[in-house]
């Protein structure tokens, strides 16, 4: 199927683009109430003081008037403390009930949404466990029924093209969605990365190195992903560490196409300052895009057909016509596109026998 589907979308149009997201989490996607513990030099006297992840970046460097205990400093980071490992989806609870979001809350509730793979790559010192445990709080918890929707047939396309699943059974979303096999699946797919995790050596001293370790590991998972389903990937990352971001975007200056030929644009967001964010992109095939699209499904050949039609759309002329049945639109597709394939053939045969 996922061979038979895209021959029809590259003889109608050369580009469509697998889109996927890496995210830092503390000050880029919430604004988590967790504490560092450190010393503050004040008045020649060494300080106990809790500072906010927002705050560690600006001081963590200033290593004459801040000191850090790596064996304590990051107690309530890790799984290890006095909450275990409920302590990553206590902060974020807490977070959300406090409206403390941040500058990238509104892309990751959209990446969720169109049930784009995603990697969460941050200092942290959590195993994937734990973090995952608070992403499935938010789609639970947080997503609106129109974001549930969205999801679940953005996932049930996904499904059919790559028969990964039989649809039959499962076309309406029932009980708690994180525990639906189908959502399940997805958050299966997607990347959990606490740097300083003991899994990972359990130190944050070098977290652009280590972050940047991480997001090679995602990008080449991207691009053997894209690779085998013959479909070129995008992929964005966004931090609101400068220098990480600044890392970040050397790194991609500095990788060559060969190292990732399917994925074919880079994209770096600085979120330090939310009326400010910087972008930074790398384009490998000066690629443009003349509106907003669902992701997945840039340049797509269906937007210039019926499937457009909002005419259509909104007054169907038989229940196969639905917009809102994800069968019957899949099916009409798919009967859109051979129908066309086999004009396009017989178009090639009386070319042919006219010469």
């Amino acid at each position: 199927m996922i061979k038979k589907f895209n021959h029809f979308i590259s003889e109608s149009r050369d580009s469509e683009y697998l889109l996927y997201y890496a995210f830092d989490w503390d000050d880029n996607i919430l604004n988590m109430p967790t504490k560092i513990h450190m010393d503050h030099l004040v008045d020649g006297e060494w300080i106990p003081t809790k500072v906010s992840t927002a705050e560690f970046a600006e001081v963590r460097n200033d290593k004459d008037n801040w000191r850090i205990d790596y064996d304590i400093a990051f107690n309530e980071f890790r799984d290890q403390g006095e909450r275990g490992d409920d302590a990553f989806l206590d902060d974020t609870k807490t977070a959300i009930s406090q409206g403390k979001f941040g500058p990238a809350w509104s892309d990751f509730i959209e990446c969720l949404s169109n049930g784009s793979i995603f990697a969460i790559i941050t200092a942290r010192g959590h195993e994937a466990p734990a973090m995952r445990k608070g992403i499935e709080w938010i789609i639970d918890n947080v997503l609106t029924e129109e974001h549930l929707y969205q999801m679940y047939n953005q996932l049930l396309k996904f499904s059919y093209i790559f028969g990964e699943t039989n649809i039959e059974n499962e076309r309406i979303l029932k009980g708690q969605p994180s525990k639906n096999i189908l959502i399940g699946s997805y958050l299966d797919s997607c990347e959990y990365v606490g740097v300083s995790s003991p899994s990972r050596g359990g130190s944050p001293d070098n977290p652009e190195k280590s972050k940047e370790d991480a997001l090679l590991e995602f990008k080449t998972k991207v691009n053997d992903y894209a690779k085998r389903v013959g479909i070129s990937a995008k992929i964005g990352f966004s931090d609101d560490d400068l220098k990480n971001v600044k890392h970040i975007e050397d790194l991609i200056d500095s990788l060559h196409n060969e190292q990732f030929p399917n994925i074919v644009e880079f994209v770096v967001k600085g979120t330090k300052d939310p009326e400010n964010i910087t972008k930074k992109v790398l384009n490998r095939e000066n690629l443009t895009e003349t509106a907003h699209q669902t992701p997945g499904m840039e340049g797509s050949v269906l937007k210039f057909t019926q499937f457009g039609n909002m005419a259509g759309q909104l007054n169907p002329s038989s229940q196969i016509n639905r917009q809102d049945d994800f069968y019957n639109q899949f099916r009409r597709q798919i009967d859109y596109l051979a129908k066309n394939k086999e004009i396009t053939k017989d178009m090639k045969k009386r070319k042919k026998s006219s010469k």
